[in-house]
């Protein structure tokens, strides 16, 4: 606030209240005069001349009140007033010699602020509007240490210093902004007399610019006018949270504000590093809350499952966890796993796997997830052990990629459970195995492939698989030898005899891993992470339910009105049931030969089909050659066609597993003995989870990207150098002899030493080494 007396506006030129009621106006709230009963109507009479200035100058409207006090005229910029007696008085604006639009936001020596926050907010308005931007500079403090000096630089100001180079190291090559630039503002503070406040005054200002100023439209590129508020803060963690991209939430920012593309506070670089703060600020508990939250899950739900392994230095190095949900779904569905490892899903490069399987209704479920250290024989057993311990028994068949340590661990973990390699893991390779030796026969070698891996039974695959391997020459091929070696893995022949739910591929994995990628990425933090997984299962659990209200809706119909249909309509699922209906569809074109009371051949009804089924039935027990029954869960269309030429209207109990029933019953299991295996009781939670320290980056399996890594005499001896002349301090694109070496040919005789590696010498397929 300010106020002027009538004494005051006696002694001071017209132009002098003009000016300083136009700077208080410019930078308080209020206006209060004070005057005498006969100078009044003088001075309202130029306050309504300022008051019709102003806005020519600030492009706002204000409104003033004449109050009946006589002594007193009150302006308040923050309020509107209105009278019965208010008139609007216009008037044209007074413009003098010396005080003109284009100067008046120009700072000026002898300017005064209260703060010196006021004093760098208004020095950078002014920056902003004429095409640079400022920084805070050196100050001085006087004897009782507080500060009574203060510069304020352009943000370019000063020379750069001579960067340091170490070729040993690998160092960002930026160069400096600095360009000696000597505009600025110095404020000191002082106090007229004892009777005013302290107050920040201009001392010195410069305008000298030694470089190009930029326009409105480039200005707001610069760091310092860039800005987040807490709101948007909110906003963007929150579309983070919902796996948008930066760029998505730029979008949805600038639809939500309504304004142009491009035209935000901020940019999508600003988001990223806005980004990376959080991580890096919730990074330091990242392992703690993590474990708190899995003991916190236990002692909410007793069925939440979770074991942890910690390192010398008590950093977290494998956890392993299966939520309540996971583990009543493997209590009735655990007969068949698959297990698959992802990257790039958390900030630490950890190995994620995840135990999956089918439920009743065909859909996919999860069991139980895994962060590792690594993919090492010894990290594997670990987990599998657990898993095994904490789930409470192993699952009949278990499907896998090629790992050879993943194979070794499930061999000495799992000794009973059959072993299973997924089929597209093999075939993917293909291309680049005998595409370039098969070249126009290499669609021709592919169908007769699948041909041998539909085969039913083992006798017939031993038979075809030497003349297949000899037509195409490939008996010398050691990815040939490789696959033969390991045929008991993916040959159907061989898993036949095994329940697997009709899976022969980790592609029920891969679809967790897609849905979790969606929200999460290689920057991710463990607990953010965990949130994720959770609304995936979330995501599982209530696709189960749409799902079985659909099923409730719709129904499903029987085709006829035979007995065998009927039971099966009403026990099995109608997932189940609609495989079994295209079974049952299809026995009306198999012809049945009795050979005894007890063995059928069952044959197509036509001849060019020369497969034929052997079928044992003895009015309790049936088998056939084609094993649909043991491999699915289903029974197949040969012995149902054999049930039926025996007139047989009631099929065994025995034959409709509970993995495709309508009522699913859990095994029982000893719940005692489950929290007793438990590693992680709550008395050793409680005193670990406070010296737990978050993990290290997790090297990966298999030779890096770019380099091979070497050892520390190597790296300790390694410099950058030249690639044409070997030269240390530059590389070839700034080579001083690179038109020398390019006339001799000598960088291309180089290029060309370094490029052959033949590709029959390389062992794509480490697991064919394993000897079984």
């Amino acid at each position: 606030m300010v106020i002027l007396t009538s004494y005051d506006l006696k002694r001071l030129t017209p132009i002098h209240p003009l000016f300083a009621i136009m700077v208080s106006l410019k930078f308080k709230a209020c206006l209060h005069v004070t005057l005498d009963s006969h100078f009044g109507s003088n001075v309202a009479n130029l306050a309504i001349q300022i008051v019709g200035f102003i806005p020519l100058k600030m492009g706002f409207s204000y409104f003033f009140y004449l109050a009946e006090m006589q002594e007193k005229v009150l302006f308040d910029l923050n309020e509107t007033y209105f009278d019965d007696n208010f008139e609007t008085v216009e008037e044209p604006a007074i413009v003098h010699d010396d005080i003109s639009l284009e100067n008046f936001d120009t700072p000026f020596i002898g300017q005064c602020f209260l703060s010196e926050e006021e004093a760098f907010a208004f020095y950078q308005k002014f920056a902003k509007h004429n095409g640079f931007s400022i920084r805070k500079g050196r100050f001085t403090n006087d004897k009782d240490g507080e500060m009574n000096r203060r510069d304020f630089f352009y943000h370019r100001q000063g020379k750069p210093d001579p960067k340091k180079v170490d070729h040993s190291k690998e160092q960002r090559n930026r160069g400096s902004l600095r360009c000696g630039c000597k505009a600025h503002m110095r404020i000191a503070l002082r106090r007229t007399n004892e009777i005013f406040p302290e107050e920040w005054h201009v001392a010195t200002f410069s305008l000298e610019h030694n470089h190009e100023l930029l326009s409105a439209k480039e200005v707001r590129f610069l760091p310092s006018y860039r800005t987040i508020t807490k709101e948007d803060e909110k906003r963007i963690l929150m579309l983070k949270e919902c796996g948008l991209s930066v760029k998505q939430i730029m979008r949805v920012m600038e639809v939500e504000k309504d304004v142009p593309h491009g035209q935000l506070q901020f940019l999508s670089k600003d988001v990223h590093n806005f980004l990376s703060k959080i991580r890096e600020m919730h990074s330091q508990n990242d392992a703690k809350e993590l474990l708190q939250y899995c003991v916190q899950s236990k002692y909410e739900n007793p069925n939440f499952q979770y074991v942890y392994k910690l390192d010398e230095e008590n950093k977290l190095e494998h956890i392993f966890w299966s939520p309540a949900h996971c583990f009543d779904w493997y209590q009735k569905y655990g007969d068949v796993v698959s297990f698959d490892t992802t990257y790039k899903v958390n900030s630490y490069d950890m190995p994620f796997g995840i135990f999956v399987g089918v439920d009743n209704h065909g859909r996919t479920i999860l069991f139980g997830c895994a962060l590792l250290r690594n993919e090492t024989t010894n990290t594997f057993r670990w987990l599998l052990k657990n898993f095994v311990t904490l789930m409470t028994r192993p699952p009949k068949t278990i499907i896998t990629d090629q790992d050879p340590w993943l194979t070794e661990a499930i061999a000495k973990e799992m000794p009973y459970t059959k072993h299973a390699f997924c089929i597209w893991h093999i075939t993917s390779k293909f291309s680049g195995w005998f595409n370039s030796i098969l070249r126009s026969d290499y669609s021709s070698w592919c169908s007769e492939f699948y041909s041998l891996y539909k085969l039913d039974t083992i006798e017939e695959f031993e038979q075809q698989w030497p003349s297949v391997i000899a037509k195409y020459n490939l008996k010398e091929n050691k990815h040939v030898i490789g696959l033969y070696q390991i045929i008991s893995f993916w040959v159907l022949a061989y898993l036949r005899g095994f329940f697997f739910g009709g899976m022969t591929t980790t592609g029920r994995s891969e679809s967790i891993n897609a849905f979790i990628k969606r929200f999460i990425s290689s920057k991710t933090c463990l607990t953010q992470f965990i949130r994720q997984v959770d609304l995936a299962i979330e995501d599982v659990e209530q696709t189960q339910i749409h799902d079985t209200m659909l099923e409730k809706y719709r129904g499903s119909f029987m085709r006829s009105e035979s007995p065998l249909e009927e039971q099966a309509h009403r026990l099995l699922t109608p997932y189940a049931f609609k495989k079994f209906q295209l079974e049952f569809g299809r026995t009306i074109q198999y012809m049945v030969h009795k050979q005894t009371c007890t063995s059928f051949i069952v044959k197509h009804h036509q001849p060019t089909w020369v497969n034929k089924h052997e079928v044992f039935w003895d009015g309790n027990v049936g088998k056939c050659s084609c094993k649909n029954y043991e491999f699915v869960g289903i029974l197949c269309r040969h012995i149902l066609c054999v049930l039926i030429h025996e007139d047989c209207f009631n099929i065994p109990i025995t034959y409709w597993p509970s993995q495709w029933s309508r009522e699913v019953v859990s095994p029982t299991h000893n719940k005692s003995s489950i929290n007793s295996t438990l590693i992680n009781n709550d008395e050793l939670v409680t005193d670990e989870i406070e010296v737990v320290q978050r993990p290290p980056k997790s090297k990966r399996k298999g030779r890096p990207k770019n380099k091979q890594v070497k050892g520390g005499m190597e790296t300790a001896k390694r410099r950058k150098c030249c690639s044409i002349c070997k030269g240390v301090g530059h590389n070839a694109s700034t080579c001083p002899n690179k038109e020398k070496y390019a006339m001799n040919g000598a960088a291309s005789i180089r290029a060309s030493k370094k490029k052959k590696i033949m590709l029959e010498h390389q062992d794509l397929n480490p697991v064919f080494a394993l000897k079984y």
